[in-house]
């Protein structure tokens, strides 16, 4: 999608931020109700992002982490230890 939505109205970016509304509003009430602290849990996905593509060897690129230069395979690599130990 083509950041700022060229060639969409005014009242198609207002619809579309209508619906996305919704889907927030949503997961929000989703989250209280299975007791999840979303902003917690958005901090923690995103250090875990960043340990699995870091910038230096992911940038530009759409591979997974277990395609990166330097990893074997996924067993090798074993990202979520590292990943807890760092958390």
């Amino acid at each position: 999608v083509p950041k700022g939505l060229p060639g969409w109205s005014s009242a198609e970016k207002e619809h579309l931020g209508e619906e996305l509304s919704d889907v927030l509003l949503y997961l929000v009430r989703l989250a209280d109700i299975c007791g999840v602290d979303l902003g917690e849990a958005a901090l923690r996905k995103v250090k875990k992002n960043g340990l699995k593509y870091p910038v230096e060897r992911c940038k530009g690129s759409s591979k997974k982490y277990t395609q990166l230069a330097n990893v074997v395979n996924e067993e090798e690599f074993r990202v979520d230890t590292a990943i807890e130990e760092y958390l």
